[in-house]
């Protein structure tokens, strides 16, 4: 070991450019690599987060070859009667704004403005959302509200949040009535202030296509014949709204159930908020990442080797003091795993400030070093990897 820190040091001396040169060229490969698999990671995961995502399906209402991923609210609340192997199902009004509210703490009014969405009172279950306070059954009273847990936080601190006063505008007031833990941030489904959906609301209005329709099924096999049984025992006559010669036989009309997790590659569906991927795209991002570390390597073994006219006379004159020839061999392959290992520290810190610059913008995956530790923990063995692998030629070049 002290053969290798004094090799180390003495390269750090007599190339100092040339070091600095491979570190940052590695360091910037090792950067890019985690970003783009960071990136892919969240694409990859986008909508699994949720317990059994592939029984939850949005429903697509389509005219011929032509899809919208909105639907009317009769039209909905049909087909979630439609069979029992619907569990849950519920509309997403995603237009409902912002509620601009206050909220007393310690005898102040704090002022607050935060999105909200209206829904069923299914709609937790169908996502299975994790409570920190209360219960997802609130939804069921118009007055009560679910709010994400870095809400409750910022809206009351450490102090429990159900039971508290959400204070409108003209005396309008809602209650807490639970708290869930944030959903993560490659999901359809927004960390926002959730409350029911009035009774009253569009329920016989067939001409209203505003609401994004989800349901959650027993099993996914059972999704496949759903739209034919919602045609076997629907009379078309309700479907008159759609045409005065509304016929099963007749239209094109139809629905599709696109599997959560599938939602965010589909791209032929009008109406569609989801942030969207394309499959192809994370293939070639992950060639590209893959190509990066490859390129390093070469650069890496071409920089030492490059050194070999200047170093050989140092390891020439350790063999003739007697240096044993397999010592100096593995010295210069920690030296060079060593140097990977410090350009992969580099990497980290590079990647803990890119937050502050505006590549950030580009980037819709978090950021965080400590929001994944088994890419980091993956490209460190990379690194390691990547200096045993450049630096093996040319420590055999170096003493032959």
């Amino acid at each position: 070991m002290k053969t290798i820190f004094r090799n180390l040091l003495s390269v750090l001396r007599r190339f100092k450019m040339a070091t600095t040169l491979n570190v940052l060229g590695l360091s910037v490969a090792f950067a890019a690599f985690i970003v783009i698999m960071i990136q892919l990671d969240y694409d990859r995961n986008f909508d699994r987060s949720y317990p059994d995502a592939d029984a939850i399906y949005r429903v697509e209402v389509g005219f011929g070859n032509k899809y919208q991923g909105i639907i009317n609210r009769p039209l909905a609340n049909l087909f979630i009667e439609s069979s029992p192997h619907i569990v849950a199902g519920s509309l997403v009004n995603p237009w409902g704004g912002n509620m601009f509210f206050s909220v007393e703490k310690d005898g102040v009014q704090h002022n607050f403005e935060e999105k909200t969405s209206s829904v069923y009172p299914d709609f937790p279950r169908i996502f299975s959302f994790d409570m920190v306070e209360g219960s997802a059954d609130a939804l069921n009273e118009p007055e009560k509200v679910l709010i994400p847990q870095s809400m409750a936080r910022r809206l009351f601190g450490d102090e429990p949040a159900v039971d508290r006063l959400l204070k409108g505008m003209e005396d309008w007031t809602v209650t807490v009535g639970g708290v869930y833990r944030d959903l993560p941030r490659n999901s359809a489904i927004e960390n926002v202030i959730y409350q029911k959906l009035s009774d009253k609301e569009n329920i016989q209005n067939w001409g209203n296509w505003n609401y994004v329709f989800f349901i959650r099924v027993d099993s996914p096999e059972n999704a496949k014949g759903l739209f034919d049984n919602f045609k076997r025992i629907t009379d078309p006559s309700v479907m008159s709204s759609l045409g005065d010669d509304f016929g099963w036989e007749s239209t094109t009309f139809n629905l599709r159930l696109t599997s959560l997790p599938e939602v965010h590659y589909t791209t032929d569906v009008t109406y569609d908020r989801t942030p969207k991927a394309s499959r192809q795209t994370l293939l070639v991002l992950f060639a590209i990442a893959i190509v990066i570390i490859v390129i390093a390597g070469i650069n890496f073994t071409n920089f030492s080797t490059a050194l070999t006219p200047m170093r050989i006379k140092s390891i020439n004159t350790q063999k003739v003091l007697g240096g044993d020839e397999g010592v100096i061999r593995r010295a210069l392959l920690a030296e060079a795993i060593l140097t990977s290992f410090v350009a992969f520290l580099i990497a980290l810190g590079m990647i803990y400030l890119l937050p502050l610059t505006p590549v950030a913008s580009m980037i819709e995956a978090d950021l965080s070093l400590a929001a994944h530790p088994l890419i980091l923990a993956g490209t460190g063995v990379i690194a390691l990897l990547t200096g045993l692998l450049a630096g093996l030629y040319p420590a055999l070049y170096m003493t032959s």
